[in-house]
């Protein structure tokens, strides 16, 4: 009986710390975190039990939450790339530059330094790209400004569904029958 108390305490914390850096990782554009968050409820589920832990409509509503972050984020970046004027090879290069430039930073450095390199990758990349393709620096600093405009909106979006399925939860984990 013990041993079963501690396993679970031990799979609660072990998920809550999956789910912090699922959370962190919705700040970074190309990274899902609200699936990494979805993904440790789902171990918490299989550990603990679905019935006497989240249950089937609590984790139906994580994983709605989680496809609305992730869809959020695609369609926001994409959107403010296009009303900028931004090529789709653009944001190809500029989510790719981004995402090494925030793991190899992340490795090297610290997270916060790796959100930063991050970010920093995802904008020069459709900077560099857009000014090649159009050899006017006003399109490409346009395009770059819907860009980053829409990648605000779509790591809002995340943020807030990642904010929102922790919430669910903690409030069913402990307030749940």
């Amino acid at each position: 009986m013990m041993s079963e108390q501690i396993l679970q305490v031990v799979v609660f914390f072990v998920t809550l710390f999956m789910m912090t850096i699922g959370l962190f990782f919705a700040l970074m554009p190309p990274l899902p975190g609200t699936v990494i968050i979805w993904a440790a409820a789902a171990f918490y589920g299989l550990m603990v039990g679905w019935d006497e832990s989240l249950g089937w409509l609590t984790f139906g509503l994580l994983t709605f939450f989680m496809i609305v972050g992730v869809l959020t984020d695609f369609v926001a970046g994409n959107f403010g790339a296009r009303m900028g004027g931004a090529s789709w090879w653009a944001v190809a290069v500029g989510a790719i530059l981004g995402f090494i430039l925030g793991i190899v930073a992340s490795l090297i450095g610290t997270p916060v330094l790796g959100c930063l390199a991050g970010l920093i990758g995802m904008v020069g990349g459709v900077l560099w790209v857009e000014w090649r393709r159009n050899k006017d620096w006003q399109t490409a600093v346009r395009a770059t400004k819907g860009y980053a405009a829409g990648t605000a909106a779509g790591i809002m979006a995340k943020v807030t569904s990642g904010a929102i399925m922790v919430g669910i939860f903690l409030v069913r984990v402990y307030f749940g029958s």
